[in-house]
């Protein structure tokens, strides 16, 4: 009866309906189909799936990246990278992809990222004489850090679906989410130097310093959350709260930037964000209900397992389903639906959780700049002005960057134990 719930799945999924409703009337006409479900089991499974303590932790995490966007924060984040690398080639767009990086300790999400860090970025790049759609692919491609840069709200998810502690998803995550900018750096200043964008003056020392003291408050938001996690000052959901009271204390009392209007802003869009996650969340745990029911994890993991390639062949199978999959859904959902299947069956070849989480996960954002669905590109052209097939091409490259990450973390494990043995675990 499994066809019948991919059958109708994928039908709905054409015509547009949005995936909670896809997940929730799938599953229904799986119920159907077979005839000895109770209907009382439907809401109790969707219940079940949001009344969980974890996943408390993501409109706490969601309302503090958006207090923090309403306080003005990207401003400040954009003149402390120009600081450091604006007298580079090219060092508008490595400012961009810097911005970016460090927009991700503070939200989160991607397309967040795209539109405040694009919103101020693209117009002065554009400004300075890039092509407007490599501001757009640029944006696009390094909006993608923001969901695997901690604290994340792909990992919170990730996290409560596979079992796995948000905490050391949160620590892995470091080294994934610096190397994909770094990569992506790296290719600004190729184009840079190939069509010869302009580099601009030298910041002095004291104007670094200034730049410097006026972030700083601003990236000490992850260094509470990871910080108080690993001293066990508190729990994961607990660490979310308190990044709610420090965005507040930021915003409200030392940067003085953020008004009723505001923190009323904040709240309204926090609490549609995570609504609309958390009813995807209770579909998706409805769905999973199904998927436990009819086997697929078990016969997923055995056919891994049975398969006569090596592991190496069998992991770029993984990762070429998982970014065909994050192309046509949103990451939220997707991590929801693959991790409870995918990620046991990764396991059972032997590999370390933590890290089959950096893989799904990465994957899956990396979808979030990728057509056909791709919410950050269709973003950052709207801001810069383009044509969607000309943002497209321009991103390749960077999203290719992105890639070579992901390989790295892929097939080799210490990239990902870096922090922790750094922490001494």
């Amino acid at each position: 009866m499994s066809i019948v719930l991919f059958a109708s799945f994928f039908l709905f999924l054409a015509l547009g309906v949005p995936i909670a409703f896809v997940l929730i009337i799938s599953t229904v006409a799986y119920a159907l189909s077979i005839g000895e479900v109770s209907w009382f089991l439907i809401p109790q499974r969707i219940i079940y799936g949001v009344n969980s303590f974890t996943m408390l932790c993501l409109p706490f995490f969601v309302l503090a990246g958006n207090i923090m966007n309403q306080g003005g924060i990207t401003q400040r984040l954009v003149n402390f990278a120009q600081a450091f690398v604006g007298h580079i080639r090219g060092g508008l767009a490595m400012v961009d992809v810097l911005v970016c990086m460090m927009f991700g300790t503070v939200s989160g999400s991607a397309v967040a990222g795209t539109a405040a860090v694009g919103s101020l970025m693209i117009p002065s790049m554009k400004k300075e004489g890039y092509d407007a759609p490599f501001t757009a692919g640029l944006t696009a491609a390094a909006s993608t850090c923001c969901p695997v840069i901690p604290p994340s709200l792909a990992f919170v998810i990730y996290g409560a679906a596979a079992k796995v502690s948000v905490g050391d998803m949160f620590i892995a995550g470091v080294v994934p989410g610096i190397m994909m900018g770094l990569f992506m750096m790296i290719v600004v200043y190729f184009f840079a130097v190939k069509r010869n964008y302009r580099k601009m003056e030298r910041v002095p020392m004291k104007d670094r310093l200034k730049a410097t003291f006026s972030a700083l408050p601003c990236l000490g938001l992850p260094a509470v959350v990871i910080g108080g996690i690993i001293c066990g000052w508190f729990t994961p959901t607990e660490a979310a709260a308190a990044a709610v009271v420090y965005a507040l204390v930021l915003s409200g009392l030392v940067y003085r930037t953020i008004n009723l209007k505001g923190l009323w802003k904040a709240l309204v869009d926090s609490a549609i964000d995570s609504g609309t996650v958390m009813l995807i969340v209770g579909g998706c745990y409805l769905f999973g209900w199904v998927i436990s029911n009819e086997r697929l994890t078990v016969h997923l993991t055995e056919a891994l397992v049975a398969m006569p390639v090596s592991l190496v062949v069998k992991l770029i199978l993984i990762n070429m389903a998982l970014l065909v999959v994050g192309m046509f859904m949103d990451s939220a959902p997707a991590i929801m639906l693959v991790a409870p299947i995918l990620a046991p069956a990764m396991v059972s070849l032997g590999m370390d959780p933590v890290q089959v989480g950096m893989i799904i996960c990465i994957n899956l954002v990396i979808g979030l700049g990728t057509p056909p669905v791709g919410v950050c590109l269709y973003s950052a052209t709207n801001i810069a002005k383009c044509s969607f097939g000309e943002t497209i091409k321009s991103s390749l490259p960077f999203t290719c960057a992105c890639m070579l990450a992901l390989l790295l973390i892929t097939y080799v494990p210490f990239v990902t134990r870096i922090p922790f043995i750094l922490l001494g675990k």
